[in-house]
């Protein structure tokens, strides 16, 4: 059976989590993100502590804020895990500011006894992001959002059903990350095919009217699921069981670039299929053949 995207990443770091490295002393009393962002001046704390919570975000799979993680328990697989993450999403730039973010809490963490030295100086063993520019969208029309949807369909795990239907609503709801962990089982709709969508930061929700092929892909996977009440989108182990919980924004991120090395395409992400062919997105798709492909359109507002 095919192992779930998620489950191909190193294992999240949450607060005080134990290694076999790691000093025998309590780090619940010192906070190394908070010492290391004292030590900048008052224009490079906010962007620092921008970037320390991106990665602590990203690390613990949005478990952890900056000072809740366990910095001391970060090894190399999972800095390296994180600088690949920043050179596909990140500017060269901005990337190496987060690398320098990430080096200057782990020195915290060393400076203060919570890592030995060797584990310091393997999970800072990161080379510089090289380049000029970030990454070149990837542009999607829609025989790729076709060859998507087959990679998914394909997977016989209940990971290939939720996949097929989270890249429709990615695609046809234009959803940001943060709106498609939100969202509840409650949030669609069985009879009408609509979901409400609920916006970060206190905006209006936005309903979203499935066409007949995102609602297949959308109810089959809720079939799948189950009708308990909880978040729509779940993680799925490795033995096809699926957990009661929310899937993550990493994961999703991850379940992109899973079902794109599949489809034989690109590197996508889910801002690629946010920024898919609008003409696509509108369902004038007729005259293309090609079993279930995934997309919708919007209800009017």
């Amino acid at each position: 059976m095919p192992a779930d995207p998620e489950d191909s990443s190193p294992a999240p770091i949450t607060p005080r989590q134990p290694t076999d490295v790691e000093p025998a002393r309590d780090p619940s009393h010192f906070d190394p993100a908070a010492a290391y962002l004292e030590r900048l001046g008052e224009g490079s704390r906010r962007t620092m502590r921008g970037a320390l919570a991106k990665l602590a975000d990203w690390a613990s799979e949005g478990r952890c804020g900056p000072h809740e993680l366990a910095w001391h328990s970060l090894r190399i697989e999972h800095t390296s895990a994180l600088r690949t993450r920043l050179t596909t999403t990140l500017a060269p730039a901005t990337a190496n500011k987060h690398l320098a973010a990430l080096r200057g809490v782990l020195k915290q963490s060393w400076q203060r006894g919570l890592m030995s030295t060797d584990a310091y100086q393997r999970a800072i063993d990161l080379p510089p992001v090289r380049g000029r520019a970030r990454r070149k969208p990837n542009r999607l029309g829609a025989l790729e959002l076709r060859k998507l949807t087959q990679a998914c369909s394909v997977d016989s795990s209940p990971a290939g059903a939720r996949d097929e239907a989270l890249l429709a609503l990615l695609f046809g709801a234009n959803l940001r990350r943060s709106e498609a962990v939100a969202l509840e089982l409650a949030d669609y709709d069985l009879t009408s095919g609509v979901l409400d969508i609920r916006a970060p930061g206190g905006r209006p929700s936005r309903r979203f009217e499935t066409s007949d092929e995102a609602r297949r892909s959308l109810e089959r996977w809720i079939g799948i699921r189950g009708s308990w009440a909880g978040p729509l989108f779940n993680p799925v182990n490795k033995g096809g069981r699926i957990e009661r919980r929310s899937l993550s924004e990493q994961a999703i991120y991850i379940a992109c670039q899973k079902r794109a090395a599949e489809a034989g395409l690109p590197p996508t992400s889910p801002e690629d299929l946010r920024r898919a062919d609008v003409t696509t997105r509108t369902g004038r798709l007729g005259t293309l053949a090609g079993p279930r492909p995934s997309f919708g359109s919007l209800s009017p507002p």
